[in-house]
């Protein structure tokens, strides 16, 4: 299909990343997904391709808080001929406790998943995207950001990079003339998604309280957000 727009959502096989994957699905774009699972990618495939029969899905199942990995995403598009207009940072996991009773190895996996691959993929995408004057990046951070978070202390302080790094990011695009947007999305905790089965999440209060949200209602507001030019959700 000529001139199909392409997004590449990371984790996208569930949660938000699989509810947004929706709305893209229906607006004709070809959807692209690199999570770590193979068996839930291709569970999630076969969901999404049910309910929107015309859809092009692909996935890729990798690893990405390993070194390499971005550039193997990168590469695959490439191989395939694919240009992203949509880059979707998702993919992400959470540690709870006090930092000496976490595992180290646990969240140095999620430090370099939510740090340095969301950089990593922001800064290859990127590059191509400012050359065609056109894209987006859009990266999930959460609420927990603004402030820090005992016992998702970790957690809190990765997405406290993602926030920062994102907004600065649409302040150098805008600075720099560029139609190129990035966008970064601060959801509340959310009741619904396989995250919180997590070490210990399914403890965490937060996920029972008032101000919670679903990933329903998550890819609803990045969407309407994403329609309308928003920088911040």
């Amino acid at each position: 299909m000529a001139g199909i727009k392409t997004v590449l959502i990371t984790g996208g096989s569930s949660g938000i990343g699989y509810a947004v994957s929706e709305y893209f699905a229906k607006a004709g774009y070809r959807i692209l997904w690199a999570s770590w699972l193979e068996k839930e990618l291709q569970e999630a495939k076969s969901r999404l391709s049910n309910s929107h029969k015309e859809a092009e899905i692909h996935t890729l199942a990798i690893d990405l808080s390993k070194e390499e990995s971005c550039q193997k995403v990168l590469d695959w598009t490439h191989e395939n001929g694919w240009s992203v207009n949509v880059l979707i940072n998702n993919a992400g996991f959470g540690t709870y406790g006090f930092l000496q009773d976490t595992d180290m190895d646990k969240e140095i996996a999620m430090i370099n998943l939510h740090i340095l691959s969301t950089y990593k993929l922001t800064r290859l995408f990127l590059s191509e995207m400012i050359k065609r004057d056109e894209g987006t990046i859009i990266n999930i951070a959460s609420n927990s950001s603004f402030q820090p978070t005992p016992k998702l202390n970790t957690y809190a302080s990765t997405k406290a990079f993602v926030n920062h790094f994102t907004r600065g990011l649409h302040e150098e695009l805008k600075m720099s003339g560029s139609k190129v947007k990035a966008i970064c999305v601060c959801p509340a905790a959310i009741r619904d998604t396989a995250f919180r089965k997590g070490e210990k999440l399914d403890k965490v209060k937060a996920f029972d309280g008032l101000a919670t949200t679903t990933a329903g209602e998550v890819a609803k507001n990045i969407w309407n957000g994403f329609q309308e030019g928003k920088a911040f959700i």
